[in-house]
C-alpha cells in the first residue's frame, strides 16, 4: 500500500518540494465541484497545492486514482494505479531485459489533459517512464 501511494505522490508531484498540504476547507469551490462531478461518492483523502494545481488521492471502482485540476476547474491529469499486465509489451520486455529478474513493484496509468497517455513502473528504487506506446522515455530514483 505505501509502495502505491508513493508511486502515485512521485508521478504527480514531479516538483513535490513544492506541494503543500492545504486544508479540503480552502480548496476553491470549482475544483471541488469538479472532483464530485467526476467521482461521485469519491472522498478525496487529502488536497496538495502543487505549482498552483490542486491534486489528490482517492478510490474509485477499486482503483487508486489521483486528480490534478486547475483553479479553473479543468483537469490536468489523472493517473490510475494499474497491474503489471496492463502494462504495454514494449515497457514490459524493456524492464524484463534492463531490470533481469527484478520485480515491478506498481504501475500506473497517467492522462494529461489533452489526451496524452503515459505509463510508468517502480523496479527496485527506480520510477520508469515510457510513452503510449512503451517507448522508454526516462528513469528516475525514487523519493524516499
Amino acid at each position: 500500500m505505501k509502495k502505491l501511494i508513493l508511486l502515485l505522490a512521485v508521478v504527480l508531484t514531479a516538483g513535490i518540494a513544492q506541494a503543500q498540504d492545504v486544508k479540503a476547507t480552502s480548496v476553491p469551490d470549482v475544483v471541488v465541484s469538479k472532483f464530485t462531478s467526476l467521482y461521485p461518492g469519491a472522498k478525496a483523502e487529502q488536497w496538495k497545492n502543487t505549482n498552483g494545481n490542486y491534486e489528490t488521492k482517492f478510490t474509485q471502482g477499486g482503483s487508486k486514482m489521483c486528480v490534478v485540476i486547475n483553479t479553473s476547474g479543468s483537469v490536468v491529469e489523472t493517473s490510475t494505479m494499474i497491474k503489471e499486465s496492463e502494462l504495454p509489451k514494449p515497457a514490459t520486455d524493456y524492464i524484463a531485459k534492463t531490470y533481469v529478474k527484478k520485480k515491478i513493484k506498481d504501475a500506473c496509468k497517467t492522462t494529461e489533459s489533452g489526451g496524452k497517455v503515459k505509463y510508468e513502473a517502480v523496479v527496485e528504487d527506480y520510477r520508469l517512464c515510457f510513452d503510449n506506446n512503451g517507448a522508454f522515455v526516462k528513469s528516475e530514483k525514487c523519493k524516499k
